[in-house]
């Protein structure tokens, strides 16, 4: 079953990858940020399938709930920013 989690733990490290890509080649605002968010959501995932592969899944459930957290805060923050005052 490692085997299984290690080729999700690999996918899902590509899709972060290609969304960096997309990121960086895109020029307009909202694109960089909607991949902006796809990564988040997908760092989420690797953190949770990096806890089963350990076997402390409860302990990496902890640190995805943080960052998904932080990664709603900024995205608050910055529709915010990028909307303006209205």
């Amino acid at each position: 079953m490692t085997i299984f989690y290690t080729a999700i733990l690999l996918a899902i490290t590509g899709v972060v990858l290609l969304m960096l890509f997309f990121m960086i080649r895109k020029n307009g605002v909202y694109d960089k940020l909607n991949a902006m968010f796809v990564m988040n959501t997908n760092i989420v995932f690797l953190i949770l399938v990096r806890g089963l592969i350990d076997g402390r899944i409860d302990m990496y459930i902890d640190i995805a709930l943080s960052y998904s957290i932080l990664g709603f805060v900024t995205t608050v923050i910055l529709a915010k920013f990028i909307g303006g005052r209205r």
